[in-house]
């Protein structure tokens, strides 16, 4: 009835699966958990969750990327709905009653059920990560539900199986970031509406500043990659924000190099402080956007 996908890298998912398990087992259903460790290079014994029923633990040798590794985990899979959650989450405690629901009414074809932040945390090298996260991507579904197709990411989403095998993740994109982005576009062009519902997991891997910014780096490298490479750019502008910006200041993009230039340390300095300013990230982004065109 129900696979539970969850890929891992360096992380220690014991007592998140555990509760995962015991909520299946609790509403009494037909269900698996597959979870395929993406090449990790730290240990943490994830691999004695195989002592629990309906799991099962694959261990790959080389970091295979996110897109990848997810279209991996739905070939692994038994079963038509397909929950994606994130190795970094932890759940409430009527996570899997709430997207049984929707299994049992049988309307559905994609559901996000969205994402919350801890609180702030006290060590301020994870000032950025936090903010954004907490600011930009935690929103309720009547927020989300407005623009369905631009408010998705992979960390919490229930699909059927079907549906997943028509557009899968694109496997070019092979490092961090927009990958969701783009399926996220592929859905909205088969006509496939994202449902939104508030049934939202806790991040509680926070990314510190630098590598946040590090792999906001990678990010846009990726967007910049889609953008060159897929034949609907009116569709991409239209759905990514970065990208509208892109567009909008591209004649004007020599004087903000030379801005950023002159003040990157500056920016650079206030993101990773106790208070990063979200439109200087945003400044940062486009920057790094315009760099090397």
């Amino acid at each position: 009835m129900l696979s539970i996908l969850i890929p891992v890298y360096n992380y220690n998912i014991l007592d998140f699966v555990e509760k995962l398990h015991s909520q299946c087992k609790t509403e009494n259903i037909i269900f698996e958990i597959i979870l395929i460790e993406d090449g990790s290079t730290k240990t943490f014994k994830n691999n004695k969750l195989q002592r629990l029923n309906n799991v099962k633990y694959i261990a790959l040798k080389k970091n295979i990327g996110r897109a990848k590794i997810r279209n991996l985990l739905a070939q692994e899979s038994k079963y038509n709905n397909l929950l994606f959650i994130d190795c970094d989450s932890d759940i409430n405690k009527n996570y899997i009653q709430k997207y049984l629901y929707h299994i049992k009414q049988n309307n559905y074809k994609i559901i996000y059920g969205g994402r919350k932040y801890t609180d702030k945390p006290t060590n301020n090298k994870y000032s950025l990560h936090w903010k954004y996260g907490s600011k930009i991507e935690s929103k309720p579904a009547e927020i989300r539900q407005k623009e369905p197709n631009k408010s998705f990411m992979t960390n919490n989403f229930l699909i059927k199986k079907e549906i997943f095998n028509k557009i899968k993740f694109n496997e070019k994109i092979n490092s961090y970031g927009h990958e969701d982005t783009l399926f996220g576009i592929e859905l909205l062009k088969h006509n496939i509406k994202i449902t939104h519902i508030d049934n939202t997991t806790i991040h509680i891997g926070l990314d510190d500043n630098e590598t946040f910014l590090k792999k906001t780096l990678t990010a846009i490298k990726n967007l910049k990659f889609i953008y060159k490479t897929y034949p609907d750019k009116k569709i991409l502008v239209k759905n990514i924000k970065l990208l509208q910006y892109y567009k909008t200041f591209y004649f004007f993009r020599h004087i903000l190099l030379i801005y950023y230039k002159l003040n990157k340390q500056k920016i650079i300095k206030n993101l990773k402080s106790n208070n990063p300013n979200l439109k200087k990230f945003s400044i940062y982004k486009l920057a790094n956007m315009y760099k090397s065109n």
